[in-house]
């Protein structure tokens, strides 16, 4: 049995991950690794961390050694892959895509079809050729281009993929994460639990976890513990300016040295410049557009809907089809019963991404309107909660408020939630939440919430996705694949 660790962004901390599973799996399952990698420079990493013996590719030298893809290989991709719409895998890409409407605000490059088309299908290409004779795949949640081809095409060839996820809602002083097994974020490990436990009663010890956990929940403030615990992340997307400034000169120089057909992130830097300076613009002429209404003046008939971050795998993976949050918002808008407003918050990362006619434009419906109080103070103030995906959705039911989910997550397993897929669907949906009370008219949704919080903490694998402790993420991906440690009889694969 030969497991293949896919890389791309991310660079020597996901390798690290990866190898701490990797050697775990060989020195307890016997297993063999494959490393298929983005970069040439990155196929030493792994011997770095005692994996000599592990196979290794990159995409860079498969690019080098393959010809351009024609238009016969480009057919062959379409006709092969019937079950993928690869025009809404690309929508996911924000290097070249704006599907966000942002406008600017991310400097993304102009391609052409033809760019398109030929990159789509030389990954297509790698990623065929490395998970052959593979019984399973670890990657990066579909945060990326690379990574979401990486499930469709894994899933296209019946392999079983795995995604590293760490978790942002979680028991108060503990780490965790799961392995997701699509490009949602699913797992089959909390389906599974959850599965089990029908109709069985938690015990006290577990009650007692789910209570601390829907505590936790309740207070969250956007602050993940997994953020507190590394260097990275704790002030993504708060500051207008581009992180890459403190080392400007030498990020442009990388940057021009690269080939877009192997790091199709390569920045058009007058598009970035540009971009930075919308961003600051926008974050100081919209300050008064993301609302000053005070949360205890909130209509009593309300609903709420949290603008998602945006560019994000949140609405770009888990809910393209939602993407454009401003025509969702008026989609919301004209699917509630006369008489309700709709409450709307820009995410505090998103501030200043956006043009001020957006805001303006949203405000403008007459059942629409702007709060920028705590998202949890709304929730407690509104009828229901509305989201395309993301942590809201979880604090809502927290809270014990009715939740429309629109695309999908690690928590759709929950019985808890109304799902439309549809965008016509939802008038009628929020109709028998608003008008009949179905939500409130359900006397076991305690129960079933408690049912819901145990099965996802049943799905945590117990610490942090971080190098030097992936001991125990190596010994879930077992579990998960079948597989015996040597330990206990099982042999050499």
């Amino acid at each position: 049995m030969k497991i293949l660790f896919i890389g791309n962004q991310g660079g020597r901390d996901v390798i690290a991950q990866y190898a701490g599973m990797a050697r775990t799996l060989t020195d307890e399952f016997g297993t063999a690794t494959r490393f298929a990698l983005w970069l040439e420079k990155e196929r030493a990493i792994p011997a770095e961390y005692g994996l000599a013996e592990a196979e290794t590719s990159s995409f860079e030298e498969y690019v080098r050694r393959t010809p351009p893809a024609d238009g016969a290989v480009v057919e062959r991709l379409v006709r092969n892959y019937r079950e993928v719409c690869w025009s809404e895998v690309v929508a996911a890409e924000r290097a070249f895509t704006d599907y966000s409407m942002l406008l600017g605000a991310a400097g993304e490059r102009r391609e052409s079809l033809d760019y398109v088309q030929r990159l789509v299908a030389t990954i297509a290409g790698y990623l065929e050729e490395v998970l052959n004779g593979c019984a399973a795949a670890v990657c990066q949640t579909a945060d990326t281009l690379f990574s979401l081809m990486v499930f469709k095409v894994a899933h296209h060839l019946g392999i079983p993929v795995y995604a590293i996820a760490p978790s942002w809602l979680l028991e108060p002083g503990q780490g965790g994460g799961f392995l997701a097994t699509n490009e949602y974020l699913e797992c089959r490990r909390m389906v599974k639990a959850f599965a089990r436990r029908q109709g069985i009663s938690l015990l006290e010890n577990e009650r007692k976890r789910t209570k601390a956990l829907l505590e936790s929940i309740r207070g969250f403030s956007g602050k993940t513990a997994f953020h507190e615990t590394t260097s990275k992340g704790k002030s993504a997307g708060r500051s207008a300016v581009t992180p890459q400034w403190r080392r400007l000169w030498t990020y442009l120089a990388e940057n021009a040295r690269r080939d877009e057909h192997v790091e199709y992130i390569k920045i058009d830097p007058g598009r970035k410049l540009r971009a930075n300076v919308l961003r600051a613009y926008r974050k100081l002429a919209a300050r008064k557009a993301y609302g000053t209404t005070d949360v205890a003046s909130l209509p009593e008939r309300s609903v709420f809907y949290a603008l998602h971050y945006q560019p994000e795998q949140s609405t770009l993976a888990q809910g393209i089809w939602h993407v454009n949050q401003v025509a969702l918002v008026e989609n919301i808008s004209k699917s509630l019963p006369l008489g309700y407003t709709l409450v709307i918050k820009e995410h505090p990362w998103g501030r200043g991404n956006r043009p001020l006619w957006q805001y303006a434009h949203m405000a403008g419906f007459y059942n629409v309107m702007f709060c920028d109080a705590p998202a949890k103070e709304i929730i407690r103030r509104v009828q229901a909660v509305v989201a395309v995906s993301g942590t809201v959705a979880m604090e809502a039911l927290a809270f014990d408020k009715p939740t429309v989910v629109l695309g999908r997550n690690f928590f759709e397993f929950s019985d808890l939630f109304y799902r439309v897929r549809d965008i016509q669907d939802l008038p009628e949906v929020m109709a028998r939440i608003l008008i009949d009370g179905d939500y409130a008219k359900q006397p076991d949704r305690e129960e079933r919430l408690h049912r819901f919080l145990m099965s996802y903490l049943d799905g945590l694998v117990p610490t942090f996705p971080l190098p030097g402790q992936m001991d125990e993420w190596g010994r879930a991906l077992a579990e998960e694949i079948g597989i015996e440690p040597l330990s206990k009889g099982g042999s050499a694969l």
